[in-house]
């Protein structure tokens, strides 16, 4: 004869203590994304480099420390703008602006998935991974508001404001860092972007004019322009990954 089927039975205080514990541990996990979406507001946010634009430095899957801009004065112009040769994170021009849930959402899901996943604007009242690169670029900032900028044989030369001379990209930041540059086909007519010359840019209030290392496959103002203010986000402050490029950003 089949024995009769028990069940477990918990004491009034067994439950009350297994709902305390589970309470807990949500308050827990709320608490450490709470820390974690403060961090990455204010302090340092964690990016990967999708793309090669930045080589030879810093090839593609670089990992870099971001510090977001985020101070502004009372006329909301930033407190810290970007220098000259700063390596910055930027919203690219060809998507649309996150709206405000995403911009909540997005940290989230890049701490879960290891950076794996973005969730960025593609086109109107679509959002998806962006296969091309992320929704963050990473340029170099070759002039900022008030210089002229022109290029000869991919190396960038620099007016800056009250000056009447053009010097190299390498001398007004004052850095040295490496750049790529492959040999174009014959034939490759200089009017086309990757020719390695440009004419002269004059940057305007709040225009900065940006540029990847890799300068025969990147994705920067030759195309695009100038970049406004706004669209800029941070500062890479940190290198993590790979080993060869531990340390501050050059």
């Amino acid at each position: 004869m089949p024995l009769p089927a028990t069940r477990s039975r918990f004491s009034y205080k067994d439950r009350i203590s297994h709902q305390k514990q589970r309470y807990r541990f949500i308050g827990v996990v709320l608490l450490v994304l709470l820390v974690y979406l403060l961090v990455s507001t204010m302090l340092a946010e964690s990016w990967v480099l999708g793309s090669v634009s930045m080589e030879p430095g810093y090839p593609a899957g670089s990992r870099f420390l971001v510090h977001p801009y985020w101070l502004r004065d009372a006329d909301g112009a930033l407190r810290f703008p970007p220098k000259h040769g700063d390596i910055v994170t930027l919203k690219p021009p060809y998507t649309l602006e996150e709206p405000w849930y995403i911009k909540a959402l997005n940290p989230v899901i890049r701490l879960f998935s290891f950076q794996k996943i973005d969730i960025a604007p593609l086109g109107k009242g679509s959002f998806g991974s962006n296969n091309w690169e992320n929704s963050r670029l990473f340029k170099r900032v070759i002039g900022i508001p008030g210089d002229t900028v022109y290029m000869e044989d991919f190396i960038a030369y620099v007016k800056t404001a009250g000056e009447n001379y053009y010097i190299s990209e390498f001398e007004v930041s004052g850095i040295g860092y490496d750049l790529s540059i492959k040999d174009l086909p014959e034939g490759w007519s200089d009017k086309l972007p990757l020719s390695g010359n440009m004419a002269p840019v004059e940057l305007g209030e709040g225009e900065y004019f940006v540029l990847g290392d890799n300068r025969s496959a990147s994705n920067d103002s030759r195309y695009w322009g100038p970049v406004n203010i706004k669209d800029i986000r941070g500062k890479v402050i940190f290198s993590y990954w790979p080993l060869h490029t531990f340390g501050k950003p050059q």
